[in-house]
């Protein structure tokens, strides 16, 4: 008799990390779409496109990518995609110098703003990276900073810093003219325990990744407290350590919960949406990530601080009942491109595996029945996998 295989075949494989993709983090579900792993770049190093913990991050309208490169005291442009463009920095005090940089943030004209970590700083440099202003010193006064973390830029250039050792937001104009302060050292509502990440929506609203309370706090633009999200835990909705916060272009709050190791969604309400991600160094998965940022696509960068790296994930809509335009890109009757973006790839299987009910409730099965059953079925969500 002819020994029996026992093993695995490349395509049980498949079928498996298909499974294991969809179910466990690398395409997460979220308001009114998915993010989809698209690519990663970076490793640990001091070369160009290398970094010693990638800390903080924003992107710009054309898709660049700024990254604040901690101990290697620079900051590193990428385009959408992890192309090295541009290097600045380097150890100083000089300005366009840097000690630890944390925060960064890009505003509508594409300036960049550096939260300058041990220089008790911020500085502002022209895209390209060359230098523009600086304002700051060590204190606790009006405008100075104690080990300043994170910076924001609304919508009308004003510059918000989150002043980590003096537990306070302070408000800017883009040139560095004092306007307002708010928060003092505490647990209450408006008060910090060294707040790390601040970020401003699109109405105006200032949320402050509260990192010591394990919260985010939202604030008017005048420093007025209006919500609270989190508390200190692993559960869902609970925080450790956040970091940073975030918004896509529906308003879904995203938080870095920097502790957990994981990013957590909300809804401009503080509703809480989906967690999603876990420890380890495999796509979709992080070590501590401190930062995040969106492109004017909804592409979403996130700065994977721990493992070195950025990762990018691709948004999929996936609005319940919303028409597909799917396209038949070898003419055999069959919509591979679920998504209709013109090629065969994973965002199809994800956009396919969460539409699935509608998909055969409403289209003709014989067009999405990829694998020939006569019916619409996970077994079609494999077979598109295996064919990508």
């Amino acid at each position: 008799m002819a020994p029996v295989d026992r093993g695995i075949t490349m395509k049980a494989w498949r079928t498996i990390v298909v499974l294991f993709l969809i179910c466990a983090g690398v395409a997460s579900a979220a308001a009114g779409g998915i993010y989809v792993f698209a690519a990663e770049w970076g490793t640990p190093g001091s070369g160009p496109g290398q970094f010693n913990l990638s800390w903080g991050l924003a992107a710009d309208r054309a898709g660049n990518v700024y990254v604040a490169d901690f101990y290697n005291d620079r900051i590193q442009k990428f385009s959408s995609d992890g192309a090295l463009l541009a290097t600045w920095g380097g150890y100083g005090t000089g300005n366009g110098q840097l000690r630890h940089p944390t925060g960064v943030a890009v505003d509508i004209a594409g300036d960049v703003y550096v939260a300058d970590h041990y220089n008790h700083r911020i500085q502002k440099f022209t895209s390209s990276g060359t230098f523009l202003a600086k304002w700051g010193s060590r204190g606790t006064g009006d405008g100075q900073m104690t080990f300043p973390y994170g910076v924001g830029v609304d919508s009308t250039g004003h510059v918000y810093v989150a002043d980590y050792y003096n537990h306070r937001i302070q408000k800017f104009t883009s040139s560095g003219t004092f306007l307002a302060k708010w928060g003092s050292r505490g647990t209450g509502d408006g008060q910090f325990t060294f707040p790390c990440g601040v970020s401003v929506d699109a109405t105006g609203n200032v949320y402050v990744a509260d990192q010591y309370n394990h919260r985010v706090q939202k604030f008017s633009s005048s420093g007025t407290f209006l919500a609270k999200l989190g508390g200190d835990g692993s559960g869902d909705g609970q925080m450790h350590y956040p970091t940073h916060v975030m918004f896509n272009a529906a308003g879904t709050v995203l938080v870095c919960d920097h502790g957990n190791h994981r990013i957590q969604e909300y809804t401009p309400s503080g509703t809480l949406v989906r967690t999603w991600g876990t420890k380890g160094s495999v796509a979709g998965e992080f070590s501590s990530p401190t930062a995040l940022g969106f492109d004017e696509a909804g592409n979403l960068y996130i700065a994977d601080t721990n493992n070195h790296r950025v990762q990018k994930f691709t948004p999929v809509l996936t609005v319940p009942g919303a028409p597909l335009v799917p396209t038949d890109l070898d003419g055999d009757g069959r919509y591979e491109d679920d998504n209709g973006n013109g090629r065969k790839d994973f965002a199809d299987v994800v956009l396919f595996f969460n539409q699935m009910s509608w998909i055969a409730a409403n289209e003709p099965v014989a067009a999405f029945d990829y694998n020939g059953n006569g019916r619409i079925d996970f077994a079609d969500v494999v077979w598109l996998f295996n064919n990508l």
